[in-house]
């Protein structure tokens, strides 16, 4: 009677594991009631509405409307091996699932044999049962395990789908940017030729010192290797994004300005931490981690209580020269404990203890490296922003200057080499402008990364 009470209890026990609740986390790891850039959030959302739950793929599409970077994301969404083997890993656990779900079942057996005598011969079949019977919960446990870990492969999908598309979008912006770097650079080398031509006549003939040759001689060289660095980068990044997409083919034209004009569409941002914190999916795949540990904990501490299992067995003489045998059945149950490798077992528990603990310091980690990156992203964004837009009006002052130097030059009141300094100084504002481009979208990809993937939460209050 002691023995069944005591069964009693464990079951009881076995229903209080269970997945954690977002309060439960919200306790447990000290979630921040605010961000600290609480502000520059507030400035980010001003004039903007909150949009529905969007996929990451899709909230990158609308964040980056480009068409041509549409079509790459997409292809990139099909082909990216990365991508491919996290699917793949979802797949994976299903069947381990199934798996461990089978071992809950009986499990049967069955023979075929024949007998050869000089008296007599036959044909007998048999079937055989096995079945530990779950009485503690302790496979059942490892079921549950499991069924984490589908979720936990499904989340690390997600954040799969949100590094491809950062990734992507990184690559492709940076072509743009480098693109435009080299077309500008390359008119700036022009001009240095230019005007190193004008000195080298006018050196020949003693209306030039040899200090100002020898500057101007610099600024070419260095022109030069600015067109070097920037066509590097054009280059190192349309091997990236290759990379990326499986090495499909694609149409880069990089031999064109592009339209200044765009810039990120982000839409109003979700500013409760809790909310923002838990909707990203590396912080959920930490969670379903740790439930899954302790489930696995539950197993290894049930399996130093004794086991019982129910064994049988089925035959029959099929055909023979005398005739049919009689069925013969037997069926037996046993109560194992384990004695001799109790101290193994024990290790093992203690071991699992050690593996819950690191996931809960994983979540930690996530937690504390989520709102480090929204702190910061926040911060890049807005500030971003604004040197984006004081370049904008650095470019459109020098687009007056410029047009005021032309006329001039035009007019013959400067003299050809003020006029190509005075060009390179333009077109240098708008390699700057392009730098200034490329980092207030790269922010923008920041701060997607930072929020999960996703500006509005999927989840709202519950459980995960």
């Amino acid at each position: 009677m002691k023995y069944l009470y005591s069964v009693l209890i464990l079951v009881l026990l076995y229903g209080c594991v269970h997945t954690m609740t977002d309060d439960e986390i919200k306790s447990a790891y000290s979630l921040p009631d605010t961000f600290r850039n609480t502000s520059y959030i507030d400035d980010l959302n001003s004039n903007k509405v909150t949009l529905s739950y969007k996929d990451p793929v899709a909230e990158m599409k609308s964040m980056l409307p480009d068409d041509s970077f549409i079509s790459i994301l997409d292809m990139a969404s099909q082909e990216n091996p990365d991508l491919l083997i996290l699917l793949s890993r979802i797949k994976q656990a299903r069947y381990q699932l199934k798996s461990a779900t089978g071992a809950m079942i009986p499990q049967v057996s069955g023979s075929l044999d024949y007998s050869y005598g000089e008296s007599s011969d036959g044909l007998n079949g048999s079937l055989n049962l096995s079945w530990e019977v779950d009485i503690y919960g302790k496979l059942d446990a490892l079921r549950r395990s499991q069924k984490e870990l589908i979720k936990y492969a499904e989340e690390n999908y997600i954040n799969g789908q949100v590094t491809l598309a950062a990734d992507a979008a990184s690559y492709y912006f940076s072509i743009r940017k480098a693109a435009a770097q080299v077309f500008f650079a390359s008119k700036m080398l022009e001009n240095y030729k230019m005007i190193l031509d004008i000195y080298t006549q006018m050196r020949s003939v003693g209306l030039v010192d040899e200090s100002t040759y020898i500057e101007t001689t610099m600024d070419y060289l260095n022109g030069q290797n600015n067109v070097q660095q920037y066509q590097l980068e054009l280059e190192q990044n349309k091997n990236a994004l290759y990379a990326l997409i499986n090495n499909k083919d694609i149409n880069l034209t990089t031999d064109m300005v592009y339209n200044t004009a765009f810039s990120p569409a982000i839409p109003k941002i979700h500013d409760i931490p809790a909310e923002v914190i838990l909707n990203r999916p590396d912080v959920r795949a930490s969670v379903y981690t740790l439930n899954s540990e302790l489930y696995n904990h539950y197993n290894k501490k049930m399996s130093l209580l004794p086991s019982l299992s129910i064994n049988g067995n089925l035959g029959q003489l099929l055909a023979s020269s005398t005739g049919i045998g009689d069925l013969v059945w037997q069926i037996g149950m046993s109560l194992a404990a384990p004695i001799l490798n109790r101290q193994e077992l024990y290790a093992q528990l203690k071991m699992q203890e050690e593996t819950v603990k690191q996931a809960e310091l994983t979540l930690q980690k996530s937690i504390n490296t989520a709102v480090s990156d929204i702190e910061d992203a926040s911060f890049a964004m807005s500030s971003s922003n604004k040197s984006y837009g004081n370049t904008k009006d650095i470019l459109e002052n020098a687009k007056i200057s410029m047009e005021i130097l032309e006329s001039r030059w035009k007019a013959g009141l400067i003299d050809d080499v003020e006029y190509l300094n005075a060009q390179n100084d333009f077109l240098n504002t708008y390699i700057s402008f392009y730098s200034a481009w490329y980092e207030n979208i790269s922010s923008s990809i920041m701060l997607y990364k930072a929020f999960g993937g996703s500006f509005s939460p999927k989840q709202q209050q519950g459980e995960l």
